[in-house]
C-alpha cells in the first residue's frame, strides 16, 4: 500500500472533494473559494481559465446566480489518485442530476463529464491548486486506445 494511502492523505483529499461538492450544491460560494489556494486556477467546461480567488469567487457567483443552477446535485466519482510533489493529481468522473418537479417530475442526467485537479497540503489541509472541468462526449472524450492518457 502506498504511504499516501497509508497515512489518510488520499482519504482528506476526497474529503475536499466532498465539501467542494456540498458548498458548491449548497450556493456556498466564500465555502467554494475556501477550497482553492490563493494562486489556484480554474478551467470551466468552455475553456476558460479563471485564476486566484477572485477570478473564481466571480466564475462560481455566475453560476449559482443561475435560475437553472438551483436542485443539481454534482457527483465526483471513480478517483484517481497519483502523488505530486508533496500533493496530488486526482482524474475523476463527474455527473450533474437534477429532480425537476415541476411540471413533469423528471428526474434527469444534466451533463456527465472528467476532471483534472491537483491539490496541495496547506495548514488547512488539501487544498485545489487546480482544477479542469470538461465534458464527456463520445465524439471528444479522453478516448485512448493506445494507452495513453493524462
Amino acid at each position: 500500500m502506498s504511504d499516501h494511502f497509508a497515512n489518510g492523505d488520499a482519504m482528506r483529499v476526497q474529503a475536499t472533494i466532498t465539501d467542494y461538492v456540498w458548498k458548491l450544491d449548497m450556493a456556498d460560494v466564500d465555502g467554494v473559494v475556501a477550497l482553492f489556494t490563493e494562486d489556484a486556477v480554474f478551467e470551466d467546461t468552455g475553456g476558460t481559465e479563471h485564476h486566484g480567488h477572485a477570478g473564481i469567487r466571480a466564475y462560481f457567483e455566475g453560476l449559482v446566480a443561475r435560475p437553472e443552477f438551483r436542485g443539481r446535485q454534482h457527483h465526483i466519482d471513480n478517483l484517481r489518485f497519483i502523488p505530486e510533489d508533496g500533493g496530488f493529481k486526482v482524474l475523476a468522473y463527474w455527473t450533474v442530476t437534477k429532480w425537476h418537479s415541476e411540471p413533469d417530475n423528471r428526474k434527469i442526467f444534466e451533463v456527465i463529464g472528467h476532471s483534472l485537479d491537483r491539490f496541495t497540503r496547506t495548514g488547512d489541509g488539501f487544498r485545489f491548486t487546480e482544477r479542469r472541468v470538461y465534458y464527456w462526449k463520445a465524439a471528444d472524450c479522453p478516448w485512448k486506445p493506445d494507452g495513453t492518457h493524462f
